[in-house]
């Protein structure tokens, strides 16, 4: 690929990648303040199904933006420099991300906000394992193969502090909560100079699953 058709996809990519977060932010914005959420929805197949749904439209748009620069290369989907380092790393934002909740929530409610935590109900076991396995697995792959894969990888050329920050924030907005707006933004800046600093998607990943499967067993505990 000579430099100016590289110049040329790397454009096209980046102004296709802001489109696909913008839109994602404007859905998920849209659906909290127009739509009825039911407080039961974790127990619903229908919130299971339009997730999933929704994810595999991101996923295949990534994907397709992706694939001219090369998966591998565009999604960082690599070794990290180190999995010593990704790991302290991971347990240090960890930690911090479970102080910065514990501080934030009593006085933002952001997961009240979520809707996620409502009796506990055994005779619904099956849609909130899917739904559980939606939050948990799918959520944190796509999310990150999309800030931290294809989204940093655009923006790096603008500086990785610049990269840091557009798809923290950006990956914050996507969310579509006000209320989570600053523990997110700390989760999505937290997880991209990790990627930075590693080179590579996996770790996000893991740390990303390991933070949600924390979150939907809080859920299962505190009912």
């Amino acid at each position: 690929m000579s430099a100016q058709h590289e110049i040329a996809y790397s454009n096209g990519a980046l102004f296709a990648w802001s489109g696909l977060v913008a839109g994602q932010a404007l859905v998920n914005f849209g659906g909290d303040l127009l739509g009825d959420v039911p407080e039961d929805r974790i127990y619903r197949y229908s919130n299971a199904s339009l997730a999933l749904l929704q994810f595999g439209v991101i996923l295949a748009a990534v994907l397709l933006i992706a694939k001219h620069g090369g998966l591998r290369e565009t999604l960082a989907l690599r070794s990290p420099t180190s999995w010593t380092r990704a790991a302290t790393m991971g347990a240090l934002l960890i930690v911090g991300m479970m102080a910065l909740f514990a501080i934030l929530d009593p006085l933002l409610q952001a997961g009240d906000a979520q809707k996620l935590a409502p009796e506990w109900d055994p005779n619904r076991v099956v849609p909130f394992a899917i739904n559980a396995t939606v939050i948990a697995l799918v959520s944190p792959v796509v999310e990150e193969l999309t800030y931290r894969g294809l989204g940093f990888t655009l923006l790096r050329r603008f500086g990785p502090a610049y990269a840091i920050v557009v798809t923290g924030a950006t990956f914050a907005v996507g969310h579509g909560l006000v209320a989570l707006l600053p523990t997110a933004t700390a989760f999505g800046l937290g997880l991209a100079y990790l990627r930075s600093r590693t080179g590579s998607v996996y770790p996000g990943i893991i740390l990303h699953v390991l933070f949600n499967t924390i979150g939907v067993l809080a859920v299962v505990l505190a009912s």
